[in-house]
């Protein structure tokens, strides 16, 4: 049974390769899985070639370097490399986490026995600051385990590979400086394609935190993003009429839940909840205003 798992690879990551990698090699593949990773690169880099030679001995892998830069294009690239070669699943995974030993052996277990097509999967955060952690925490989504859902990350994914070469669809690059394409991406696969996502808490991965993510301010900054981010795939997803009454139910639903959980402010972490439903309120304004941001946060 044959599987690839693509990676896109970042300097800004490089203090996590090491982790990452070992976490890989560490994890568990049965005989009968023929696992290959697919590294992709922005630009030729000798250096994370060594250490990736150095950590995942007898591992299968293959590294692509890119002449253009972007989240979204290094996705892609993966995509296409799917649409040459066969297998029968396929996943993505970030280079700044760890993930679980048996976090494939999971993954395979749940698509065969809940018969769905595409899994995602919780990115739990490692820090020992408990404020930031639940901060994290209130960011990520709070699925059950096997509810259908309609988007996923590519932190973590994992899906029938014929999905991939069924279709012609892409990452959006629009979303380079914005974030988020690979919510439309697997929005997109849900809504406009009707294939069955599901979530598996048991292939769970753990996110190494960069250290200007613990503050409050990139918090802000991030639900603001999540919010024109959300506007721009709620608008490509449904359509501009569809979706501008989806964004506008939202921006009514986040304002009204911000509000509320300011009256509540004396339970715990409710003053944060409504720092995030009101931020991320302000960001559809910011969408519908045609905001856009210079990089990335």
């Amino acid at each position: 049974m044959k599987i690839l798992i693509g990676v896109s690879l970042s300097k800004k990551n490089l203090k996590f390769l090491n982790i990452f990698l070992e976490s890989l090699s560490s994890m568990e593949i049965p005989n009968n899985y023929l696992l290959k990773y697919i590294f992709i690169l922005e630009e030729k880099n000798s250096h994370f070639l060594n250490i990736i030679k150095k950590i995942l001995v007898n591992k299968k892998f293959e590294v692509i370097f890119l002449n253009k830069k972007g989240i979204p294009q290094s996705r892609n690239e993966f995509l296409k490399y799917l649409r040459k070669n066969k297998s029968i699943y396929c996943g993505f995974l970030d280079d700044d986490c760890i993930v679980n030993k048996r976090w494939l052996i999971n993954m395979v277990k749940f698509i065969k026995s809940e018969k769905c097509d595409i899994v995602g999967g919780p990115q739990l955060h490692k820090t020992k600051k408990i404020l930031y952690k639940n901060l994290f925490q209130i960011l990520e989504p709070n699925w059950k385990h096997n509810q259908k859902i309609n988007w996923i990350a590519t932190n973590n994914a994992f899906l029938k590979s014929q999905i991939i070469t069924n279709s012609k669809i892409i990452f959006d690059h629009n979303l380079k400086d914005i974030g988020g394409s690979d919510q439309l991406f697997f929005k997109k696969l849900t809504t406009n394609y009707g294939y069955d996502c599901r979530w598996n808490t048991q292939s769970f991965v753990v996110e190494c935190i960069q250290n200007e993510r613990e503050s409050l301010l990139w918090f802000l900054k991030r639900n603001m993003r999540y919010g024109y981010s959300g506007f721009y795939i709620d608008i490509k997803t449904y359509g501009k009429i569809k979706g501008g009454v989806i964004n506008l139910l939202k921006l009514f639903y986040m304002l009204s839940k911000g509000l509320i959980n300011i009256f509540l402010i004396l339970k715990k972490n409710n003053i944060y909840i409504a720092i995030f439903f009101l931020f991320r309120c302000l960001g559809r304004i910011l969408g519908l205003m045609n905001y856009n941001p210079k990089k990335y946060t």
